[in-house]
């Protein structure tokens, strides 16, 4: 029960009892007026209580009319990108701070937060740091839901029929039952990265690679590369539903990247999803 409930909860109880005695003191003093004053009371009360709710009820559509008024301020000024890759930048608690925002498996830095605050006042939005923090969580539970809708649409197990968007759900389901706190960046400026995934000091950089008919060549390391440097990663992996290159199997030694063919994939999948993927 919150703090809030158990008030409204106490507030009613302590009407009902007052109620309750004025009821019992009227009986024994004065009991011919007794239902005079009996509906008198149940007036106030039911008064008392359909106010509380009038209230209540105005704050809540106060609450939304700001909700709504800040969302149409954000994408009138062009900065829903910027509101979505901050999640993605800030969003997996990778920098050493206690002091932190939480919603479902993102870790704020309230530093940072701070800092999108002063960002946004410069831009003409003005906002209480509760109010970001409730727009943050509508980007983060949209941003989820959607992530949880592809994902269990998707219920072909053959890698031939996956798009990229696909592909890159899978790999949140898999490195998440891995373990790792995992955000998905999405097609917004994603800087050639698909998914961080952060576990204890470790920040891996996946680039997704959904290919048919063909092998993951150079271009793959480099943007895993780029992508890693960017992200502030301390690793960064390619994963392919096919194989690679030779030569892109020098260049992730020379690189220091990760590679997972389609063989090692699979096992994955098998070991952490229970799940068989051709």
């Amino acid at each position: 029960m919150t703090q809030r409930q158990y008030k409204t909860i106490e507030g009613a109880s302590g009407c009902g009892a007052l109620i309750l005695f004025s009821l019992i003191f009227v009986a024994i003093t004065d009991s011919k007026d007794f239902w005079g004053y009996f509906f008198f009371l149940v007036f106030i009360a039911a008064l008392i209580i359909f106010s509380i709710k009038f209230i209540k009820k105005s704050k809540i559509d106060e609450l939304a009319k700001r909700k709504n008024s800040i969302l149409t301020a954000i994408q009138s000024a062009g900065l829903e990108e910027y509101i979505n890759n901050f999640i993605s930048r800030f969003g997996l608690g990778q920098e050493k701070d206690k002091n932190v925002w939480v919603k479902r498996n993102y870790k704020i830095s309230w530093n940072r937060i701070n800092d999108l605050i002063h960002f946004l006042d410069q831009k003409g939005i003005k906002l209480s740091p509760a109010e970001l923090c409730g727009l943050l969580s509508d980007y983060i539970e949209n941003k989820e839901y959607n992530l949880t809708i592809n994902s269990i649409a998707q219920g072909t197990n053959n890698f031939s029929k996956l798009s990229g968007s696909d592909f890159e759900h899978l790999l949140y389901r898999l490195y998440e039952a891995m373990g790792y706190s995992v955000q998905s960046n999405g097609k917004i400026g994603d800087q050639g990265g698909d998914l961080i995934a952060t576990k204890d000091q470790k920040r891996i950089l996946v680039q997704a690679k959904c290919y048919k008919n063909w092998n993951a060549g150079n271009s793959a390391i480099q943007e895993a590369v780029a992508a890693k440097n960017h992200y502030d990663c301390n690793e960064a992996v390619v994963v392919t539903t096919s194989n690679f290159t030779k030569e892109a199997i020098e260049l992730a030694k020379t690189n220091n990247v990760k590679l997972i063919a389609k063989d090692l994939l699979q096992k994955m999948l098998s070991d952490n999803l229970k799940e068989s993927w051709n």
